[in-house]
């Protein structure tokens, strides 16, 4: 082929890549994060309540995070939340069983 409007050689559109993908919107990803402190800081005073935020908290994260592929930005906030959350869980069951 001699047109020259397809050398890809030189013109540079090779080097800029895919665009990136804008991962911060995924559903649950936030109210996950903010049930997941919710629930923590419940946990404590109101066990039950912070039981229930938390579990809520850790569904949204975990359905959140099995959608951002690894590396993707937006996903250390999930990872965050999630460990929020067990340890919640763990102070909310601690706290209602003792």
């Amino acid at each position: 082929m001699d047109d020259p409007r397809a050398n890809m050689d030189g013109n540079g559109l090779l080097g800029l890549g895919a665009p990136r993908t804008d991962w911060s919107k995924t559903p649950g990803r936030v109210p996950g994060f903010w049930l997941s402190i919710a629930g923590a800081v419940l946990a404590v005073p109101l066990p039950a309540v912070g039981f229930i935020l938390a579990v809520i908290g850790v569904i949204f994260s975990g359905k959140a995070f099995g959608v951002i592929p690894a590396g993707a930005r937006g996903r250390g906030l999930n990872l965050t939340a999630i460990a929020v959350a067990v340890a919640a869980i763990l102070v909310s069951l601690i706290r209602i069983f003792t």
